[in-house]
């Protein structure tokens, strides 16, 4: 049985850990060459190793021996040769100097990596990093002989420094409680809390030993008034947090908000166990919904796990009306990186196994494009989709992966003009994460675009007539579904207009594109198009009204609250000063507006900085 490794807990406002302590567990002979391995892309993209000595300086010892390394395995030379050294994540090659007998102990020195002074690792809770020191025959050797027992680091989440509040889309609240990493925390005495909603009052007493507490029983008749209302929870130490607006549609149909596009230790570059990402989600961070999109290769497997294990704990978290995980998994290529969603495991496991005879042969000649088509013939319809994120950057604009020829290592989405084969599949993109939005093909920081000109734009597939819902993600690598690490707050959501929280109907409304995205924020929007639903495909006259009743319940004032259409917006609304409400109905009355193939969809941004996208309508005229 593999021994878990040797831990040692440090509370993530300690940060990195200024020195590190080995032993080896066998005799070194002068001249071995010994590696300094990380056990995930996270450890190696926040801890520098500054310097290495033998025998340490306690009493009796032998003065300390300073080792000559070569720390040429950092983040960035790692990511330029990702393939090769994803596999290796050295993090320095070290030489024995002399024989070193077991027993020896090992101290290693580091710091932060040159990225931040407050790298994004050693703020995120629950985090286990681990040093391993091996010995190679060669500076590039993929085996690694363990000469030590494994060192592992676990960050802890800090004390309560803030609270947050979610109004449930059945009328629960959810107080929560937040280290100033945004890490979840408990209180550690117990204290109660006044949690209000409208003219009722509630004390509560947070649950002990837990990160949030639901508090149940608020009910109201008139669902049109408390749609303004939000509720607002304060503790005995003056913190107060307001929730967002009932999540509710203009037409009463519940919305719920979660994410599908998160990793864990399943992907090769991933942390935490994919249960402990789970039981964040739904026990910690009130999530409606989650799921992982670990890494999956063409041949329909993950590094070290099956696509059934997967499956089988998922499962175990559903919990329809309170708690519905969605199967996800992405499949990166050179020239493009989508999910695939599905609307129950059986159907996600059923296409798995259809990949090593229809998707790994496609996949290995696709050198210059991304299988989007067979991607697609493979989604049964209705019961299946794909969904590609970041489209509109490479792998060279901010984090510098390149090949060593100098190429990005990913690029950014190639569309292709739409087809029906394509439409059965290829049915949301996802239009923001942590890389920012890919709305536009021209960077707009206004709306969060930070890269763009790549021709992989949300606008340029829909004007090469993709019809596209919205969705919102992270794309974290630290196993925390929904938010950025180290960062307070969420990142990408999306939200889903849906009948039930049970799975097939969460899917069912995804399929139909009754969704949008927002950058974090829990913002209750809602629109339609001459009474039908966003997502809608519409058949029109050309003389038909085209009438939009828009609802925006923001959680801080708006800014600016649009209606886009062709790739240029076509009505900048009226926005009240300081209100973060807005109920209005617009009419697209323009004498000369396009006479086909019409695409409209509403966007919305706080005076916060956040936004959300709803999904769009398509009008298709006849004569």
């Amino acid at each position: 049985m593999v021994q878990p490794p040797r831990a040692i807990s440090i509370p993530v406002t300690d940060g990195v850990p200024s020195r590190l302590d080995l032993t080896l567990t066998q005799p070194v002979p002068a001249g071995t060459l010994l590696r300094l391995k990380a056990n995930s892309a996270t450890m190696l993209r926040s801890l520098a190793i500054t310097g290495v000595t033998v025998l340490g300086d306690g009493e009796g010892a032998e003065p300390a021996t300073e080792l000559p390394f070569e720390q040429r395995y950092t983040w960035q030379a790692m990511q330029r040769d990702w393939v090769w050294h994803i596999r290796t994540l050295s993090m320095a090659v070290i030489r024995a100097l002399e024989d070193l007998p077991k027993g020896t102990q090992v101290t290693v020195y580091t710091g932060p990596t040159l990225e931040g002074p407050d790298p994004s690792g050693a703020t995120t809770a629950d985090l286990m990093w681990v040093l391993h020191l091996g010995k190679v025959a060669t500076p590039d050797a993929l085996e690694c002989t363990p000469v030590a027992d494994s060192l592992g680091i676990c960050f802890m989440a800090g004390p309560v420094d803030h609270l947050e509040a979610v109004l449930k889309a059945d009328g629960h609240i959810v107080v929560q409680h937040f280290d100033a990493y945004g890490n979840p925390t408990h209180p550690d005495k117990e204290a109660r809390e006044t949690v209000a909603l409208g003219d009722r009052r509630r004390l509560v007493t947070p649950i002990q030993g837990a990160c949030a507490t639901p508090v149940i029983g608020w009910e109201w008749d008139d669902r049109d008034s408390a749609s303004r209302l939000r509720g607002s929870v304060t503790d005995e130490a003056g913190r107060r947090a307001t929730t967002n607006a009932l999540p509710r549609s203009v037409d009463g149909t519940p919305i719920y908000f979660g994410e599908f596009h998160w990793h864990t230790e399943v992907s090769a570059d991933g942390q935490r166990s994919l249960q402990a990402a789970l039981t964040s989600a739904r026990d910690e961070l009130a999530l409606d919904f989650a799921g992982p999109a670990d890494h999956l290769f063409a041949d329909g497997t993950y590094v070290h796990h099956l696509p059934i294990e997967q499956a089988e704990i998922c499962r175990r978290f559903d919990e329809p009306g309170r708690f519905c995980t969605i199967p996800s998994a992405e499949l990166s290529g050179r020239y493009g990186h989508a999910n695939l969603i599905t609307a129950d495991f059986d159907t996600f496991l059923q296409i798995i196994k259809r990949f090593p005879h229809e998707l790994l042969p496609v996949w290995r000649e696709s050198h210059n494009s991304y299988p989007l088509e067979i991607l697609s013939a493979l989604c049964p319809e209705g019961r299946a989709v794909i969904v590609p994120h970041h489209t509109n950057m490479d792998s060279s604009v901010r984090a510098e992966v390149l090949y060593k020829d100098g190429r990005p290592f990913w690029c950014a989405m190639h569309w292709p003009l739409a087809t029906p084969l394509l439409r059965q599949g290829l049915r949301l993109v996802e239009m923001v994460q942590n890389r920012g939005a890919f709305e536009s093909e021209a960077p707009d920081v206004r709306w969060r675009v930070r890269w763009g000109g790549f021709g992989g734009s949300v606008q340029t597939a829909l004007m090469r007539g993709h019809r596209l819902g919205f969705v919102g993600g992270t794309d974290n690598h630290t196993g925390w579904p929904s938010r950025l690490a180290g960062v307070p707050g969420y990142g990408g959501l999306t939200a889903i207009q849906s009948p039930r929280l049970d799975g097939g109907s969460l899917f069912a409304s995804l399929y139909a594109r009754r969704c949008y995205a927002t950058s974090g924020a829990r913002i209750v929007a809602d629109a339609t198009l001459n009474g039908f639903p966003m997502g809608s495909e519409l058949v029109l006259a050309p003389d038909d009204p085209r009438l939009f009743q828009i609802r925006v319940r923001g959680t801080v004032p708006l800014d600016a609250v649009q209606i886009v259409s062709m790739g240029v917006v076509l009505a900048d609304l009226h926005v009240e000063p300081d209100s973060p409400d807005l109920d209005v109905v617009w009419e697209d009355d323009r004498p000369g507006r396009p006479l086909q193939d019409v695409v409209y969809y509403v966007r919305i941004r706080q005076t916060d900085g956040h936004c959300a996208w709803l999904s769009p309508f398509w009008v298709d005229l006849v004569a």
